[in-house]
């Protein structure tokens, strides 16, 4: 019998022939189903159908499941909980309806009237700045351009309503999703609520035995990584909102309502999404006087330095121990790959992959000890834990 070398035993031998003519046998399956994928558009249709109130109702699992145990450890059913939670939610925002929406819809419309003489203003001041400047033709081709732009959009989009069938299926299409989600993803979650630990035990049955303790600390990092940032960042979104707002109504701001919340949606990205928000107020703050937008300069860095030192080091903790210069390049190539969407959960995606990634590099230093420690010297093997 052939003696097998420490290299071939440490590669895994016959394993890893089989292991390359399986991931052979995927690349055929992948090719052979773009070329009947029209066969699968049905299957297509009902997983993106479904796919967005699940995403949703995952996310709102991992801020309502910590309050749901805690009221079940204090003798309260879970079942009991899942509604007292509901109704409580129900009721915030039914306050939340009454009270802050008529403000919102003041300051929106207000917004919208004084947005076409934001637009004249700043024209008028670029054309100043620049007047008798080498940059004075490029800018003026620019405001103008840019002018017309935002001039034509309301009546851009009067005239696709009005004269085409597909722009009204569109809209339709669009509302219409848009309420089944809000419809489906609350009975989605109500079941992820009462059924979590069910849904666990049946996904560690599929699994076959010898892999189940590798499955439960892979799967436990991951949820612990992805419940950790969505919680955290949430929570991070609107304090940042929050500070916004009363940094904007110090020093008289206009519009800070509406502002500050756009500030919260949108730091729900991070790096990207701050400067998004800072770009209304800026211009704002810019026809308003140069004054105030030295006050809005101060407001920006008091907020974002209490943001940094203060409100995500408590929160979010050493949760994603991920540099900002990584942050940003998953940013761009989840904004590329997957648009909005990649933007929101890029994070997490990348904690996900991040944490699969390390598992296995884990494993293949413990094997290269196996076969190469006594000789070579060993990895330093760490226990795996979230970092």
């Amino acid at each position: 019998m052939k003696e097998t070398t420490r290299f071939r035993r440490f590669s895994g031998g016959d394993n890893l022939v089989f292991s390359l003519i399986v991931l052979i046998l995927i690349g055929v399956l992948i090719f052979l189903y773009n070329k009947i994928a029209f066969i699968f558009y049905p299957l297509i249709v009902v997983l993106s159908s479904v796919l967005a109130p699940v995403i949703i109702a995952i996310v709102m699992y991992y801020l309502f499941n910590p309050l749901v145990n805690w009221l079940e450890k204090h003798k309260i059913k879970r079942i009991w909980g899942i509604i007292l939670l509901y109704l409580a939610v129900i009721a915030l925002l039914t306050g939340l309806i009454v009270l802050i929406v008529p403000v919102i819809q003041v300051q929106v419309t207000s917004f919208v009237e004084d947005f076409p003489g934001y637009v004249d203003t700043l024209s008028n001041k670029f054309n100043q700045w620049s007047a008798y400047s080498i940059f004075e033709p490029t800018i003026n081709s620019a405001t103008k351009w840019f002018y017309e732009f935002i001039r034509d959009v309301p009546g851009n989009i009067v005239d696709n309503l009005s004269t085409t069938a597909d722009g009204i299926s569109n809209v339709v299409s669009s509302v219409s999703k848009v309420v089944i989600t809000l419809v489906i993803f609350p009975i989605f979650l109500f079941f992820l609520l009462k059924d979590d630990k069910k849904f666990i035990h049946y996904a560690i049955k599929i699994v076959p035995p010898k892999f189940r303790s590798d499955f439960i600390i892979v799967f436990t990092n991951i949820n612990e990584q992805v419940a950790s940032y969505i919680k955290g960042q949430l929570i991070v979104s609107i304090c940042i909102g929050f500070l916004m707002y009363i940094g904007f109504v110090i020093i008289g701001l206009n519009h800070a309502v509406i502002i500050a919340l756009v500030a919260a949606v949108t730091c729900i990205v991070p790096y990207i999404g701050p400067a998004i928000a800072f770009i209304p107020a800026l211009i704002i703050a810019v026809i308003h006087s140069p004054f105030m937008l030295f006050k809005l300069l101060v407001v920006w860095i008091v907020v974002q330095t209490l943001e940094g030192q203060f409100v995500s080091p408590n929160i979010m903790g050493k949760s994603l121990n991920i540099h900002p210069l990584t942050i940003i390049i998953v940013l761009l190539v989840m904004g590329e790959l997957l648009g909005v969407v990649g933007l929101i959960f890029g994070i997490p995606i990348y904690a996900i992959i991040k944490v699969l990634v390390s598992f296995i590099f884990q494993k293949i230093k413990m094997r290269y000890n196996q076969y190469y420690g006594e000789d070579a010297g060993e990895y330093e093997i760490q226990t795996f834990e979230k970092d």
